[in-house]
C-alpha cells in the first residue's frame, strides 16, 4: 500500500492529466450520446486538455522563476541592510570610545589646571616586556623636558593617586616604576591619624601594597577603608597624593611595628594616562 501511494505521489501530474482525460471523454458520451461519438471531437476534447495542462506547467515554471528572483533580490537586500546595521553598530561604539577618552582627558587637564605644580600630560604606550608587572612606557622623553626619578601621578575616579617614578628615559619616550614594584618604597602616612609609615610594592599589578614601620600605638585608629597618603618626608614624591586604602591590619608579635595590607587608589590595569610631576612649582 505505501508504494502505490509513493508511485501515485511521484508521478502526480502524470495521472491528473490521464484523469481529465478520462472525464472529459466521459463527459462528452453524456452530452452528445454514444452513436455521435466521433474521433474528432474526441481529438479536439484531448487537445483542449493538453492546452491547459501545457499552459498551467508555464504558469508555474514561469512563477517559479519569478519567485526565485524575488528570493534573490530580498536576499540581496537584506545583506545591503546587515551591512548597514553592522556600519551603525562600528559607528555607536567609536563615539562611546571617544566620549570616554575625552572625558579621561578632560579629568586629566582640570587636575592639571588646578595643580600648584607643573605636569607634563602623557599616554602608556607599552608594557615593558621584561618586567611586565611593575613598569609602563610613557610616549614623552628627554624631548619634552622628563627626567629620572620625577614622581607620576594620574587622575582616576575623582582622586589624584600616585603612579611612580621615571625610571628611565630615551628622547621620546621614558619608563615609568610603578609604587607596586617590590623595589619601590614610598614614605607614607594615614590620612585621618596620621601616623607614619613606608609602603613597599608587592611586584604584581593586580596586587596590594604593604605598609611598615607603623607604630603599635596606632592599632585603635585604624580601621579598614582609611585612606593613605605620600608624607613627603625627604622623598622625591610630594606629601598629600593618594597612595591607597587599609585593606588589613596585621599585629605581628615578633615587630614593634604594625604591617598594614593597602589596596592602590589607582587601578593600575585600566590605566592610560598619567601626569609628570616636573618638580617645579608655579605658585605665586
Amino acid at each position: 500500500m505505501f508504494k502505490i501511494g509513493k508511485i501515485i505521489s511521484k508521478y502526480k501530474n502524470a495521472s491528473l492529466l490521464i484523469l481529465l482525460i478520462f472525464i472529459s471523454l466521459f463527459s462528452i458520451t453524456l452530452s452528445t450520446g454514444q452513436s455521435n461519438f466521433s474521433p474528432k471531437k474526441i481529438g479536439n476534447s484531448i487537445f483542449s486538455i493538453l492546452q491547459i495542462a501545457v499552459n498551467s506547467t508555464g504558469n508555474f515554471i514561469t512563477g517559479t522563476f519569478n519567485s526565485i528572483g524575488e528570493l534573490k533580490k530580498l536576499k540581496e537586500e537584506q545583506q545591503i541592510l546587515l551591512l548597514k546595521v553592522q556600519k551603525y553598530q562600528i559607528r555607536d561604539r567609536d563615539f562611546l570610545e571617544i566620549n570616554q577618552e575625552n572625558k579621561r582627558l578632560k579629568e586629566q587637564l582640570d587636575f592639571k589646571d588646578s595643580s600648584d605644580f607643573t605636569l607634563i600630560s602623557a599616554e602608556i604606550i607599552a608594557h615593558n616586556p621584561g618586567n611586565i608587572f611593575t613598569s609602563f612606557v610613557i610616549d614623552k622623553g628627554t624631548l619634552q623636558g622628563v627626567e629620572r626619578n620625577m614622581p607620576v601621578l594620574a587622575f582616576q575616579d575623582g582622586f589624584q593617586g600616585l603612579v611612580g617614578k621615571i625610571m628611565e628615559t630615551s628622547l621620546l619616550t621614558s619608563k615609568i616604576s610603578l609604587i607596586i614594584d617590590n623595589t619601590s618604597y614610598v614614605a607614607a602616612k594615614l590620612l585621618e591619624s596620621r601616623y607614619n609609615g613606608l609602603t613597599n610594592g608587592l611586584g604584581s599589578i593586580n596586587g596590594n601594597l604593604l605598609m611598615n614601620y607603623v607604630s603599635k600605638n596606632a592599632y585603635n585608629s585604624i580601621k579598614e577603608g582609611d585612606l593613605v597618603i605620600s608624607s613627603g618626608m625627604k622623598s622625591i614624591y610630594p606629601g598629600g597624593i593618594y597612595i591607597g586604602r587599609v585593606r588589613n591590619i596585621e599585629v605581628p608579635e615578633w615587630q614593634t611595628s604594625l604591617v598594614l595590607e593597602i589596596e592602590p587608589i589607582i587601578d593600575f590595569s585600566k590605566l592610560e594616562y598619567v601626569l609628570i610631576l616636573s618638580g617645579e612649582e608655579t605658585g605665586e
